[in-house]
């Protein structure tokens, strides 16, 4: 039984200072609502007034503000409050603050990796070299609003490892509900262009990258036997709603990720029966009036231009990387950089317009930020990819992660989508709890004094043992 660390319990339901703040936000609620309720529009009372219950929740349970600014990730365009954004940003914002500022002594700053912390830094300071430093100063606040996430996802982690599974249901329960709509539009003709997605003006490759992690952890779940029968329903609502958005590199993430990641770790027998039920619903599926012509076309066209242009698009990316190898053009600044020019240098004959994304990871990367940005992004992500983290759940977040890396070869993703930094947090947070404990193999008698503790035989803590500090607790999972 291996032993990880866990935030002290939070103090008594009586504790003064925690009733105090209950009944204070108890009055600014009421008072709140009143004010709303006379003055503003119905959908933003409703918003503020929740947010404010939000709010005077979390201060008993913080992680709640986690588990609902998850839970609002997949549906988050459905409602977009002019003036006040989405309401996942808002309770992100929340959870940062009620988790955060209670616990600034005990946050672990390595909790994100050195290199991830060295990234978004390097990302920051393009601003001074930056071709268009307002494009870059919007999309800057995003990345680094993004990335505090993750941090404090990873410190919830490795204070309890046990929150991964649940906050992945929650999530892929919710990306359930966003494919069932994007499913019934689909059906009764609500789609212009053959591709659907849960909302009217929503980009479906964009829908589809939504529902990927979601389809992922459904299908480790059912493989391991655990809820199959919700795992197995979040899986095929998934897989139609990724099928049906016509979205290619969704379908090359899942495909790779499926036969090289998960299907290898679960024997002969489980693996063929997962694929005969994978090959009789796409079967079915693709007896749906219009969903075989809608493979077939995205299939040709992503053999013959890369799919929207991208290879053009790409050409056009490596001039921009020639023009700056070293620092880039500025973060956000490949469109800016992306003009008729370079366009005509690259040899692009075919019209693709300019301002256009980079559509792919490393190209934008390269160009944006240079070699330097490159190797820093290199050094967060790739490690995170290729070592499995902690626990027993280390496996399936590794896949998740990969699936939407392969993805973001593709799209333009990892800078601007929460999903993305939900579970970098989550593999941050195994990453560290993984590297640890190989540390605590390597000391000498360190083994023998888990063994004591998990028997009851004594023997002192391995972790802290200062007022305040962190404490050992069994996980219920093995290394």
């Amino acid at each position: 039984m291996t032993a990880v660390p866990l935030l002290r319990r939070p103090a008594p339901a009586g504790d003064r200072l925690i009733v105090g703040l209950q009944v204070l936000g108890a009055i600014v609620i009421g008072l709140g609502a009143a004010f709303v309720a006379a003055t503003m529009d119905p959908l933003v009372a409703v918003t503020v007034a929740g947010g404010l219950a939000l709010i005077l929740l979390s201060i008993r349970w913080p992680t709640l503000s986690l588990f609902v600014f998850v839970a609002l990730v997949p549906i988050e365009e459905a409602i977009n409050i002019s003036g006040l954004g989405t309401l996942s940003r808002w309770a992100g914002i929340v959870f940062a603050g009620v988790y955060a500022l209670p616990r600034l002594g005990q946050l672990i700053p390595r909790a994100l990796p050195l290199a991830g912390w060295a990234y978004v830094g390097w990302a920051v300071l393009s601003l001074s070299w930056a071709l268009d430093p307002s494009t870059a100063q919007g999309e800057l606040q995003t990345l680094v609003q993004l990335a505090l996430i993750g941090f404090l996802i990873a410190d919830v982690v490795i204070h309890d490892p046990r929150s991964v599974r649940p906050l992945l249901w929650t999530y892929s329960t919710s990306a359930a509900a966003t494919a069932a709509i994007g499913i019934t539009l689909y059906l009764v003709g609500g789609v212009t262009d053959g591709r659907t997605a849960a909302l009217a003006g929503q980009n479906p490759a964009q829908f589809a990258s939504l529902l990927l992690p979601a389809l992922i952890f459904a299908l480790h779940e059912a493989l391991q036997g655990r809820h199959a029968l919700a795992a197995g329903l979040v899986s095929l609502f998934c897989s139609a709603g990724i099928i049906l958005s016509g979205t290619r590199s969704v379908w090359l993430a899942a495909t790779i990720v499926v036969f090289l990641l998960l299907l290898p770790r679960f024997g002969i027998r489980r693996a063929v029966v997962a694929l005969t039920v994978v090959a009789v619903f796409g079967i079915a599926l693709l007896q749906v009036p219009g969903v075989a012509s809608l493979v077939a076309d995205r299939a040709e066209t992503a053999t013959t231009s890369g799919g929207a242009g991208r290879t053009d698009i790409w050409a056009v990316g490596i001039g921009i990387f020639e023009s700056s190898p070293v620092i880039g053009v500025g973060y956000a600044n490949f469109p800016v950089a992306f003009t008729s020019s370079l366009i005509r240098s690259a040899n692009v004959t075919t019209d693709i317009g300019t301002g256009r994304g980079p559509h792919n990871v490393i190209v934008g990367t390269a160009g944006e930020l240079g070699i330097v940005g490159l190797i820093l992004l290199a050094l967060f992500i790739v490690p995170l990819v290729l070592r499995r983290g902690w626990g027993p759940d280390g496996l399936v977040v590794q896949a998740i992660l990969a699936s939407l890396m392969i993805d973001a070869l593709f799209l333009d993703i990892l800078s601007n989508r929460k999903q993305v930094w939900i579970v970098i947090g989550l593999a941050a947070g195994l990453a560290y709890l993984a590297k640890r404990e190989r540390r605590r193999a390597a000391i000498p008698g360190a083994a023998s004094a888990r063994e004591a503790r998990a028997t009851g035989a004594g023997g002192p803590p391995l972790g802290h043992s200062s007022p305040g500090a962190l404490r050992e607790a069994p996980s219920g999972g093995t290394a």
